[in-house]
């Protein structure tokens, strides 16, 4: 039987998410490119020289101009790739009215785990868990938030409070995780 998050791709990701991370600009020939942009092409950086740059190859130096830069500072396809064989396993169907709904709040995971393996990757050996932050101070200005008791505590719960992703993961699935109880008063028929 096939799972409806089977056939979520990385571009599905990517278009979802497009404010969110900072993907690495592959060259697309079908794009309008401005003076500044950088496109990431055949294993180099480039930046545009020139406004309405469209379909003129990045390694044509009248339009382009090649510079260092490095894939390790924006998000690859294979971080996302990734992401998803974390988020399968753990996934729920029964998480969403519609497919469109089922596939948000799947988003959502797969965002977590991929932020959850960046931030690992950027600590490296030195990564741990530091807790969420409820109180933050700076001058004048104070943030606080708390977060529920039964997900600080539940051992399965408790680790999507490490980034937004996850805590919008579980705001995502909250409604679904709720049991209605109902009591009727009943009789009995035994003596």
């Amino acid at each position: 039987m096939t799972n409806i998050f089977d056939n979520v791709t990385v571009e599905q990701f990517k278009e979802y998410f497009k404010r969110d991370f900072p993907f690495l600009p592959i060259y697309d020939e079908l794009k309008t490119y401005w003076a500044g942009d950088v496109v990431y092409f055949q294993g180099d950086f480039y930046k545009a020289l020139k406004d309405n740059t469209k379909d003129i190859d990045p390694t044509n130096e009248d339009y382009w101009q090649k510079f260092k830069g490095d894939i390790y500072n924006y998000v690859l396809d294979e971080d996302i790739e990734k992401a998803f064989t974390q988020a399968y396993p753990n996934a729920n169907v029964n998480f969403g009215h519609t497919c469109n709904e089922k596939i948000n709040i799947y988003l959502h995971l797969v965002a977590f785990y991929l932020v959850f393996d960046l931030k690992n990757s950027a600590s490296g050996v030195n990564s741990s868990f530091t807790g969420t932050l409820s109180s933050k101070s700076v001058g004048d200005v104070s943030e606080s938030y708390a977060i529920p008791n039964w997900m600080m505590q539940d051992p399965m719960y408790s680790i999507f409070a490490s980034n937004g992703y996850g805590l919008k993961y579980l705001s995502l699935i909250a409604p679904y995780m709720a049991l209605t109880l109902m009591f009727s008063r009943g009789g009995s028929t035994i003596g």
